[in-house]
């Protein structure tokens, strides 16, 4: 029964560390602040979309279809989606991240 109990404290105490990993890892989310980082930086180079097409109305990043918010890209899932795989690529291919909005764009 003893080490019954030894092995249930150290799970909790497990828990315990997760849990306090868990919300400092909430707080330094590296990947959220790159991308609000990038949404700044854009906003300062763009009005509308750099990848909205104001003649067709449609998106290039989704080009199956039409761009339902018109060209505001704060907050949008398609550019918000597209700046999440760009970071998933560049970590994973353990590259530098790219500091301004147009440097991302150049990057292939």
């Amino acid at each position: 029964m003893s080490s019954n109990k030894s092995v249930k404290m150290s799970e909790e105490e497990i828990n315990k560390a997760l849990a306090k990993a868990e919300k400092e890892a909430e707080k330094k989310d590296h990947k959220r602040i790159w991308i609000e980082k990038m949404m700044k930086s854009a906003k300062t180079y763009y009005k509308v979309c750099p990848y909205y097409d104001k003649k067709t109305s449609k998106c290039f990043l989704d080009l199956a279809n039409k761009c339902t918010r018109e060209g505001r890209y704060d907050n949008c899932p398609v550019f918000m989606k597209f700046l999440e795989d760009k970071y998933q690529e560049l970590t994973a291919k353990k590259k530098i991240l790219p500091l301004d909005f147009l440097d991302l764009a150049q990057t292939v």
